[in-house]
């Protein structure tokens, strides 16, 4: 194999607690040059690449929010992924994007979970249900999660998974009255009794690592006031929150997850998702011993896998290893590209515009104007429950229509 160059754009924190500098060495050793990754400059001045290694999600959240500098930086690794389509990219933009929406990512589990038959009657996602503005009133937000089957107690989840430092605060709802403690944005989700157990799947290409952690006690629907909390602190390895103190009553009750339930899932997941770099927080109900999926992050931070510089390596290897061929679909940015047909879907175009980047940055390219004029037509759409849109929802609820409208 050819000399093969790696470059990576991670925090500088982040590159030391994964040792960044041991996945470097077992690269130099069969001369894998690996370097940082200016995405402030042109990429083409720093050299080709065969394989870029990122951690955007701060900067994307940063672009969406219009700072110019981070729209820069994405606009500048877009651009060279576009005019290199075979560079390999851990992990394509788009699939990231899709995950830094919390209500966006559990449809897509559930989409993913609806195509295996077999794993339907083992794994899920808790009901859930999105209420995206601060205007929308406690009693019309308690009647949308009641006709979306979301019940006491249910967890509220900031609506933005990555980028933002409020995404892991979180708060526990008992009651009707809750809601007004907590403020939109945010997903509300059903809670799932688990005995104080979470199981964090961590991938690495088509390797995936179980690691236990701690998590939250059995709680039920009551009159209690709500509890806030921070998803890190209370899931930590070394948690001695109060939340992870189970009850009397419920000691010795967990159920360990199934190895071949996670094997089949792990598998799906690596298929459809298209990433490599990737976590599934796992729990499972104490009862019926179903496997909830209550969150997926994008490049987690891997706490507990044993030897991941290694695990990189290897995996890295793998795909510089790879015979591109003519053939061989590019898994950089094909997402943003138009199709040959010249359709847009309309998830597309939304991420694509959610840029909001300038005239000569989008139109650089013809595909690119043809991109931009195509997406003032489409209708994206907006799924509310289960792949179910604004019409659906209402047509199924019409108790609350006009308090939503309003």
């Amino acid at each position: 194999m050819k000399a093969k160059k790696i470059g990576y754009f991670l925090p500088e924190r982040k590159r030391r607690k994964l040792n960044l500098d041991g996945f470097t060495n077992f690269c130099r050793a069969i001369e894998i040059t690996v370097v940082p990754v200016d995405l402030q400059q042109c990429l083409e001045d720093q050299g080709h690449f065969d394989l870029i290694i990122h951690k955007m999600t701060d900067v994307i959240t940063r672009a969406q929010e219009g700072d110019n500098k981070a729209k820069q930086m994405v606009s500048n690794l877009q651009g060279y992924l576009h005019r290199h389509p075979h560079v390999i990219v851990l992990d394509p933009i788009s699939a990231v994007m899709k995950l830094m929406d919390r209500h966006q990512s559990y449809q897509l589990i559930q989409e993913c979970i609806g195509k295996n038959s077999e794993l339907m009657a083992k794994v899920a996602v808790p009901t859930f249900y999105e209420i995206k503005s601060a205007s929308i009133s406690p009693p019309t937000a308690a009647a949308s999660l009641k006709c979306a089957r979301v019940s006491y107690p249910c967890v509220c989840k900031p609506s933005h998974a990555h980028g933002s430092v409020t995404s892991h605060k979180m708060a526990i709802i008992f009651n009707e009255a809750g809601l007004s403690d907590v403020t939109a944005p945010y997903v509300a989700q059903t809670f799932i009794s688990h005995n104080a157990v979470l199981y964090k799947i961590f991938f690495i290409g088509d390797q995936y690592f179980t690691v236990q952690r701690p998590s939250l006690k059995n709680f039920v629907a009551s009159d209690r006031s709500t509890i806030f909390f921070d998803s890190h602190d209370v899931s930590k390895p070394n948690s001695t929150s109060s939340l992870n103190e189970l009850d009397e009553k419920d000691l010795h009750r967990a159920i360990t997850p199934e190895s071949d339930t996670l094997d089949k899932l792990a598998k799906l997941l690596r298929k459809e998702l298209d990433m490599a770099l990737f976590g599934v927080d796992i729990i499972v109900e104490n009862n019926s011993g179903i496997h909830y999926i209550i969150d997926i992050n994008a490049f987690p931070g891997y706490d507990g896998v044993p030897q991941f510089p290694q695990a990189l390596f290897k995996y890295v290897q793998q795909e510089l290893s790879r015979e591109v061929t003519t053939t061989t679909t590019p898994n950089s940015i094909q997402a943003l590209i138009i199709p040959p047909s010249g359709s847009v879907p309309g998830e597309t175009i939304t991420e694509l515009m959610n840029y909001d980047l300038s005239e000569k940055e989008l139109c650089n390219t013809e595909e690119m104007c043809h991109l931009r004029a195509l997406s003032q037509h489409t209708d994206a759409g907006d799924c509310l429950l289960n792949g179910e849109n604004d019409k659906e929802f209402f047509q199924r609820c019409p108790a609350i229509t006009t308090s939503m409208d309003s």
